[in-house]
Protein backbone atom coordinates (compact mmCIF):
# COMPACT_ATOMS: atom_id res chain seq x y z
CA UNK A 1 0.00 0.00 0.00
CA UNK A 2 2.91 2.28 0.81
CA UNK A 3 4.33 1.57 -2.70
CA UNK A 4 1.58 1.87 -3.85
CA UNK A 5 1.19 5.79 -2.93
CA UNK A 6 4.49 6.22 -3.22
CA UNK A 7 4.46 5.66 -7.19
CA UNK A 8 1.38 7.61 -7.50
CA UNK A 9 3.18 10.94 -5.62
CA UNK A 10 6.05 10.30 -8.13
CA UNK A 11 3.31 10.24 -11.06
CA UNK A 12 1.87 13.45 -10.08
CA UNK A 13 5.25 14.65 -9.12
CA UNK A 14 6.33 13.95 -12.47
CA UNK A 15 3.30 15.12 -14.74
CA UNK A 16 3.69 18.34 -12.85
CA UNK A 17 7.53 18.82 -14.24
CA UNK A 18 6.31 17.84 -17.70
CA UNK A 19 3.34 20.30 -17.59
CA UNK A 20 5.63 22.86 -17.15
CA UNK A 21 7.15 24.33 -20.27
CA UNK A 22 10.29 25.70 -22.23
CA UNK A 23 10.93 29.17 -22.39
CA UNK A 24 13.36 30.76 -24.45
CA UNK A 25 14.68 34.18 -23.68
CA UNK A 26 16.32 36.33 -26.24
CA UNK A 27 17.71 39.80 -25.58
CA UNK A 28 16.69 42.58 -28.08
CA UNK A 29 18.06 45.77 -29.55
CA UNK A 30 16.35 48.42 -31.35
CA UNK A 31 18.12 51.04 -33.35
CA UNK A 32 15.64 53.10 -35.20
CA UNK A 33 15.91 56.71 -36.43
CA UNK A 34 14.05 59.16 -38.88
CA UNK A 35 12.55 62.43 -38.54
CA UNK A 36 9.62 63.76 -36.57
CA UNK A 37 7.40 66.99 -36.81
CA UNK A 38 8.60 69.86 -35.54
CA UNK A 39 6.21 72.82 -35.55
CA UNK A 40 4.15 73.57 -38.77
CA UNK A 41 6.90 73.31 -41.25
CA UNK A 42 9.80 72.04 -39.48
CA UNK A 43 11.57 68.82 -39.16
CA UNK A 44 13.71 66.90 -36.54
CA UNK A 45 16.18 64.10 -36.34
CA UNK A 46 14.45 61.36 -33.83
CA UNK A 47 16.19 58.65 -32.16
CA UNK A 48 14.62 55.30 -30.72
CA UNK A 49 16.80 52.73 -29.00
CA UNK A 50 16.01 50.62 -25.96
CA UNK A 51 16.69 53.41 -23.42
CA UNK A 52 14.10 55.54 -25.47
CA UNK A 53 11.40 52.36 -25.39
CA UNK A 54 12.22 52.32 -21.28
CA UNK A 55 11.95 55.80 -20.88
CA UNK A 56 8.65 55.88 -22.78
CA UNK A 57 7.53 52.93 -20.64
CA UNK A 58 8.51 54.96 -17.21
CA UNK A 59 6.72 57.96 -18.93
CA UNK A 60 3.36 55.60 -18.41
CA UNK A 61 3.47 56.38 -14.67
CA UNK A 62 3.38 52.50 -14.36
CA UNK A 63 7.24 51.17 -14.68
CA UNK A 64 10.14 52.45 -12.92
CA UNK A 65 12.67 50.56 -15.33
CA UNK A 66 16.57 51.55 -14.15
CA UNK A 67 19.34 52.18 -16.81
CA UNK A 68 20.33 48.27 -16.94
CA UNK A 69 17.11 47.14 -17.73
CA UNK A 70 17.01 44.79 -21.03
CA UNK A 71 14.05 44.89 -23.21
CA UNK A 72 13.51 40.56 -24.03
CA UNK A 73 11.50 38.64 -26.17
CA UNK A 74 9.66 35.89 -24.58
CA UNK A 75 8.76 32.72 -26.78
CA UNK A 76 7.03 29.85 -24.85
CA UNK A 77 7.51 26.40 -26.38
CA UNK A 78 8.45 28.05 -29.94
CA UNK A 79 5.35 30.41 -30.26
CA UNK A 80 5.43 33.98 -31.57
CA UNK A 81 7.20 36.10 -28.83
CA UNK A 82 6.18 38.29 -26.16
CA UNK A 83 7.96 41.10 -24.65
CA UNK A 84 8.94 41.71 -21.48
CA UNK A 85 11.70 43.80 -19.62
CA UNK A 86 14.06 42.21 -17.13
CA UNK A 87 16.19 44.15 -14.36
CA UNK A 88 19.02 41.54 -12.74
CA UNK A 89 20.09 38.43 -13.12
CA UNK A 90 19.89 34.83 -12.05
CA UNK A 91 17.54 34.33 -8.87
CA UNK A 92 17.18 38.12 -8.47
CA UNK A 93 16.49 38.71 -11.77
CA UNK A 94 12.87 40.16 -12.31
CA UNK A 95 11.31 39.76 -15.53
CA UNK A 96 7.64 41.89 -15.98
CA UNK A 97 5.27 41.94 -18.88
CA UNK A 98 4.69 45.19 -21.40
CA UNK A 99 2.64 42.67 -24.33
CA UNK A 100 -0.06 45.69 -23.39
CA UNK A 101 2.32 48.72 -24.67
CA UNK A 102 4.53 46.20 -27.17
CA UNK A 103 3.48 43.41 -29.23
CA UNK A 104 4.15 41.79 -32.36
CA UNK A 105 2.30 40.07 -35.42
CA UNK A 106 3.41 38.60 -37.98
CA UNK A 107 1.61 37.94 -40.96
CA UNK A 108 3.69 35.35 -42.36
CA UNK A 109 6.85 33.01 -42.09
CA UNK A 110 8.43 30.86 -44.10
CA UNK A 111 10.62 28.16 -43.47
CA UNK A 112 13.75 26.33 -44.57
CA UNK A 113 13.75 22.34 -45.34
CA UNK A 114 15.80 21.85 -42.26
CA UNK A 115 13.88 24.60 -40.10
CA UNK A 116 16.69 26.23 -38.74
CA UNK A 117 15.95 29.26 -40.69
CA UNK A 118 12.81 31.26 -41.37
CA UNK A 119 12.03 34.16 -42.95
CA UNK A 120 9.13 36.32 -41.52
CA UNK A 121 7.08 39.72 -41.73
CA UNK A 122 7.11 41.04 -38.18
CA UNK A 123 5.25 44.29 -37.26
CA UNK A 124 6.43 45.62 -34.16
CA UNK A 125 4.04 47.63 -32.36
CA UNK A 126 4.41 50.13 -29.53
CA UNK A 127 2.20 52.31 -27.73
CA UNK A 128 2.86 53.80 -24.51
CA UNK A 129 -0.38 55.70 -24.67
CA UNK A 130 1.18 59.03 -23.58
CA UNK A 131 2.32 60.31 -27.20
CA UNK A 132 5.18 57.63 -27.87
CA UNK A 133 4.32 54.70 -30.39
CA UNK A 134 5.62 53.18 -33.59
CA UNK A 135 4.63 50.42 -35.83
CA UNK A 136 7.69 49.49 -37.80
CA UNK A 137 7.53 46.11 -40.24
CA UNK A 138 10.15 44.30 -42.63
CA UNK A 139 11.68 41.10 -42.94
CA UNK A 140 12.99 39.23 -40.03
CA UNK A 141 15.22 36.69 -40.49
CA UNK A 142 15.34 33.95 -37.59
CA UNK A 143 18.00 31.78 -37.06
CA UNK A 144 17.98 28.50 -35.38
CA UNK A 145 20.26 26.22 -33.21
CA UNK A 146 20.97 24.77 -29.94
CA UNK A 147 20.24 26.67 -26.80
CA UNK A 148 20.78 25.60 -23.16
CA UNK A 149 19.69 26.35 -19.58
CA UNK A 150 19.53 25.43 -16.55
CA UNK A 151 18.15 22.06 -15.92
CA UNK A 152 17.17 21.61 -19.49
CA UNK A 153 19.18 19.84 -21.89
CA UNK A 154 19.61 20.49 -25.68
CA UNK A 155 16.97 21.83 -27.35
CA UNK A 156 16.88 23.83 -31.04
CA UNK A 157 14.67 26.91 -31.34
CA UNK A 158 15.34 30.46 -32.56
CA UNK A 159 18.14 31.72 -30.89
CA UNK A 160 19.18 35.01 -33.24
CA UNK A 161 16.75 37.42 -34.66
CA UNK A 162 17.35 40.43 -37.34
CA UNK A 163 14.69 42.46 -38.81
CA UNK A 164 15.02 45.13 -41.16
CA UNK A 165 11.86 48.12 -40.65
CA UNK A 166 10.38 51.22 -41.12
CA UNK A 167 7.05 52.75 -40.66
CA UNK A 168 5.12 55.59 -38.62
CA UNK A 169 5.10 56.36 -35.43
CA UNK A 170 4.63 59.86 -32.88
CA UNK A 171 7.37 60.78 -30.33
CA UNK A 172 5.83 63.10 -27.76
CA UNK A 173 2.77 63.57 -29.79
CA UNK A 174 4.82 64.92 -33.12
CA UNK A 175 3.97 62.15 -35.86
CA UNK A 176 7.02 60.61 -37.03
CA UNK A 177 8.70 58.82 -39.81
CA UNK A 178 11.97 55.88 -38.87
CA UNK A 179 13.39 53.05 -40.20
CA UNK A 180 16.52 50.98 -38.80
CA UNK A 181 17.06 47.56 -37.22
CA UNK A 182 15.92 45.10 -34.40
CA UNK A 183 17.88 42.49 -33.13
CA UNK A 184 18.15 39.42 -30.95
CA UNK A 185 20.70 37.16 -29.41
CA UNK A 186 21.92 35.82 -26.49
CA UNK A 187 19.09 32.88 -25.98
CA UNK A 188 18.44 31.15 -23.28
CA UNK A 189 16.19 28.82 -22.25
CA UNK A 190 14.02 28.87 -18.87
CA UNK A 191 11.94 26.30 -17.21
CA UNK A 192 8.62 28.28 -16.98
Amino acid sequence: MKLCAIAVLLAVGSGVALAQGITVAMQTHFALSGVRQAGDSAVASVKITNKDILNALNDTGRFNFGSRAQIILLSFEGNLPNFAVREGSGDNAVTTDISSYFFIDEPQEIHSPDHLHSYAIYIYNFDNQNGTSFSVSGLTLLHAGAITGPGIGRLTRDRILTSTVNGPGTFNGANMVVRGTVNGGSAKAEID
